[in-house]
């Protein structure tokens, strides 16, 4: 069964901040991150590799990011992705805040390859129903690349703002934005039901599953499935942040979904069908 990764961040320290004794120090300081040199020591293309062989996935999406603590570059990924043609697909960043963001996104799937766009809103501190934005949103739409909005719990203390991860703000860019195909991510973690309302009521938003493991086996259930529609839901798994504790590792999450009762061509759907849908959506 062909196993596609859709949430996947490399991050590039040496550009995160310019003091990486302070940016370790805001790392040690969330509970999450309790074994951060096994953390840290995943950051490589070379772990991601033999995490994805030692899983099973075939793809994975690797993120830009414009944001503290996660930074990785349009160029960086893109890099990657050239690197590794068979094994990364990238989306780009853009920063919510720049003027010429909507040039930086055609620049980065015109130029760099990217085929879609990820977007922090608590870690890039902007409201994402903030009409400011709208430019952004317009040339997405233009350019036929989806847009991954990180929703739902956010572990970065006085850092960010949970109100700006609210899954229910996404509910107006894609009632304005109807032919704008939306990811939510994490299955809304912590934030479920109203990730879950903004899904089923919106034919352009789709939800991934790189939540906890246990969160993944007490929701995502066949019902929940009928509810939401079962070409709305994209695997997923948040390398390299820790869950429960835990060291990141991705077979964890290939598991979880086989172990689910669900159908085989459901989880062929969840694992790689859908985003491949999406991705070459018209």
């Amino acid at each position: 069964m062909k196993i596609i990764n859709a949430h996947l961040h490399l991050i590039e320290l040496d550009k995160v901040l310019p003091d990486q004794e302070k940016y370790l120090g805001l790392l040690q300081s969330i509970p999450s991150f309790k074994n951060l040199d096994e953390t840290l020591a995943l950051i490589s293309p070379e772990s991601v590799l033999k995490q994805m062989e030692e899983a099973g996935i075939t793809t994975s999406v690797l993120f830009a990011c414009y944001a503290p603590l996660l930074y990785a570059s349009n160029e960086f990924v893109s890099r990657m992705c050239e690197q590794h043609r068979d094994q990364f697909i990238g989306f780009a960043s853009v920063d919510p805040r720049d003027k010429n963001a909507p040039q930086v996104l055609e620049h980065a799937v015109n130029v760099l390859g990217l085929r879609g766009l990820k977007l922090h809103p608590p870690l890039q501190d902007f409201y994402a129903n903030d009409h400011a934005v709208w430019p952004i949103y317009e040339t997405a739409a233009a350019l036929n690349i989806p847009v991954v909005f990180h929703v739902g719990s956010t572990p970065f203390g006085h850092m960010v703002k949970l109100s700006q991860a609210n899954p229910l703000l996404i509910d107006e860019v894609a009632v304005a934005f109807p032919k704008l195909n939306i990811i939510l991510t994490h299955l809304g973690t912590l934030w479920h039901n109203e990730t879950f309302m903004v899904v089923e009521k919106n034919p352009n938003v789709y939800l991934d599953t790189a939540a906890y493991p246990y969160e993944i086996k007490e929701l995502l259930t066949m019902k929940l499935i009928e509810r939401l529609g079962e070409d709305k839901l994209i695997f997923g798994t948040d390398f390299p942040m820790p869950y429960e504790r835990k060291t990141h590792r991705m077979k964890d999450y290939v598991c979880c979904i086989n172990s689910l009762a669900l159908p085989l061509d459901i989880k062929e759907k969840i694992f790689s069908k859908n985003l491949e849908s999406l991705l070459r959506a018209k």
